[in-house]
Formats: C-alpha cells, sequence, structure tokens
C-alpha cells in the first residue's frame, strides 16, 4: 500500500479524508465564510455560539461581527487565509454520535532539524498549557484505597500518576520537559480526539516482578503526546513503587520503619497485622512509548535516590527525536 506524505503541517490537512457526518476544517471554513453563522448552525443542528467554539477548536477564522451587514452594501472586508494544521490540531469535528475518526496520512519524522521556538523571554517562569491549573485539579480529586495516589475526576489532563507528595515533584518535572520539548519545536498536546491513539499500560513497580502491580490507578481519557514531526510519543510520568514492609493500620498502610504502636494498657489493643507491600517511593519515572495501534514501542527514563530525573531532561529530548523514525516505521508496517 503506498501513501503519498509529507512532515509539513499543511500536507496534515490536506491529506485527511472526512467520512460521511463528518466536517473537516477546511470544509468548516469554507462554510462560515458562505453564509451567516447561525445558518451553519442550524445546518448542523446547534447553536450559533457553539458553532463558534468549533471553529476556535479547529482553528478556523470566522467574519467578525458586522461582516454579513457592511457586505450587503458593499463593503467587502479583507477574507483571512486557513492556517496551516499543526500536529496535534483538531481536523475535524462530528456532531452527536456521528464516527469522528477518518484516514490521516502515515506519521513522518521531521526531514531537518525543526525551528526552536521560545516560548517565555523566561524560559524558567513558563507554565506549559498543559501544567497550568493541573494541581488543584489532581488535589481535588480522591486517592487510591490503601496506597494514595491521585484520582482525580477529570480525564482530560497531562498523564501523571503520582500521589500528593509525587506531584509537587512531578509537575515541575513536566512543566520543564514539556518546555523543551517545545523549545525544539516539538508540540506537547494532548491526542486529538480524532486520532485513535491509544496509552500504553506500565507497571509502577520500581523492580519489576511476576505478579499483578498496584491497579487502582487514574488513567486519562486521552494520551499526552509530543509530536516529533508528524510522529506522535505517549508521555506517561509516574511515582515508582517499592516493596517494604508494612503495619495496616485502621484502613491505611504505614511503612513499620515510621509506625509508633499504641502505648500499652489494660483496654488498648492493636489489630493491625504486618506484611509487605509495594507503597510509592517519591521516585520519579518517564514512559515514553508508541501510542499506535500494534506498533510496539517504548522507553522509560527512571529516578534514583542518586540522580533526579530532571537532570535527564536534555538526554531525554535528544533520545525522543532520534527514536521518532523508528515509531513512524513500525506504524507504517
Amino acid at each position: 500500500m503506498k501513501h503519498h506524505t509529507s512532515d509539513s503541517s499543511q500536507s496534515q490537512g490536506a491529506c485527511t479524508e472526512a467520512p460521511s457526518g463528518v466536517v473537516s476544517r477546511e470544509s468548516l471554513y469554507e462554510l462560515v465564510w458562505a453564509q451567516p453563522m447561525l445558518k451553519v448552525a442550524a445546518r448542523f443542528g446547534v447553536s450559533s455560539s457553539y458553532m463558534a467554539r468549533i471553529c476556535t477548536l479547529l482553528d478556523v477564522p470566522r467574519p467578525k461581527r458586522g461582516y454579513w451587514a457592511k457586505l450587503a452594501v458593499g463593503k467587502v472586508a479583507p477574507k483571512p487565509s486557513l492556517p496551516d494544521a499543526r500536529p496535534g490540531d483538531e481536523l475535524v469535528w462530528a456532531r452527536g454520535e456521528a464516527h469522528g475518526e477518518f484516514r490521516r496520512p502515515l506519521p513522518r519524522p521531521p526531514s531537518g532539524k525543526p525551528k526552536r521556538r521560545v516560548i517565555s523571554s523566561k524560559p524558567n517562569l513558563a507554565e506549559h498549557p498543559l501544567v497550568v491549573g493541573a494541581k488543584a485539579i489532581f488535589e481535588g480529586g480522591r486517592t487510591a484505597y490503601g496506597v494514595g495516589y491521585l484520582k482525580p475526576t477529570k480525564k482530560l489532563l497531562v498523564d501523571l500518576v503520582v500521589t500528593k507528595t509525587g506531584l509537587t515533584k512531578a509537575l515541575p518535572f513536566a512543566n520543564k520537559l514539556f518546555l523543551a520539548l517545545e523549545e525544539e519545536g516539538h508540540r506537547v498536546v494532548i491526542a486529538p480526539h480524532g486520532e485513535r491513539l491509544m496509552r500504553r499500560d506500565f507497571d509502577e513497580r520500581e523492580v519489576p516482578r511476576k505478579g499483578r502491580s498496584h491497579r487502582d490507578q487514574w488513567s486519562p481519557g486521552r494520551c499526552t503526546v509530543v509530536y516529533i514531526g508528524t510522529v506522535a510519543i505517549g508521555l506517561t510520568i509516574f511515582e515508582m513503587s517499592e516493596e517494604v514492609e508494612v503495619r495496616y493500620v485502621n484502613g491505611d498502610y504505614v511503612r513499620l520503619s515510621e509506625y509508633v504502636p499504641p502505648k500499652r494498657g489494660r483496654h488498648m489493643s492493636d489489630p493491625g497485622w504486618t506484611s509487605k507491600q509495594d507503597l510509592p517511593s517519591g521516585r520519579l519515572c518517564l514512559q515514553a512509548y508508541s501510542p499506535y495501534w500494534r506498533a510496539e514501542w517504548s522507553k522509560q527514563w527512571r529516578e534514583t535516590r542518586d540522580r533526579d530525573i530532571t537532570g535527564l531532561i536534555p538526554a531525554i529530548v535528544k533520545e525522543l527525536r532520534q527514536s521518532a523514525p523508528e515509531v513512524a516505521r513500525l506504524a507504517a508496517e
């Protein structure tokens, strides 16, 4: 099977084919400049304000207020061109139960070194959009039974699997990693709805072994991905667990090294028991993976007691770029 592809963002939009019941950003652009938004919205059975939000989602410019009145009296305002779609942009929209998946060109790594993009004149003070507001959402959810991994109620959120303590380290690391990737020209986003990219599972245990790992974990509705050219690579940051001796006390596992037994007395008893459990270690791991169906590829960078994971960011960025051709080859196969 032959596919004509290009690593330019413009070809990503031009080579798409939308199925019946789905409107592409190119078609929507033509519609909103051919008739007023009220008529376009009525065509899809939604409100004009909702249709305007769809235009924003697909990065489709629309006429400003008063455009049609001016056009009626011969005052024609210039029509802006449709911006090129970037890797990771939503390219189509489907209302209700319409199937939003469509054929995309095969992913391709960049042919040359991408242009560096400076996000802020003070990068150390900048916050990546995926990190902004995430702390409150994670802390506002519940925690996994017995071990403390956070389980926010929101699903479209940066892919972190951590405890409240681990969150204070994971968010700054994610922010620095995402900004470093963006500065190299690699966009980091939540995967577009239409691409059907899949999150890869992982074993959170620092020393993997036989048997099931801890399963009571939160997972996002869509992957967090970085686009190297048009190749998507999934990113999951999780807090590793370690096997330790614990005491079960009032529904929680307490490390035996931190356990304080109750004072002895005539009517005092300690109904708990001692065992070994996997508890969060406070150390992070980044898993990068192929989110394409049956294209198996993954790599991990693990923090140790002697090595902070933030110091690995330059090497991570370099290795992700070098891995893009391999992920693209696997996806093509």
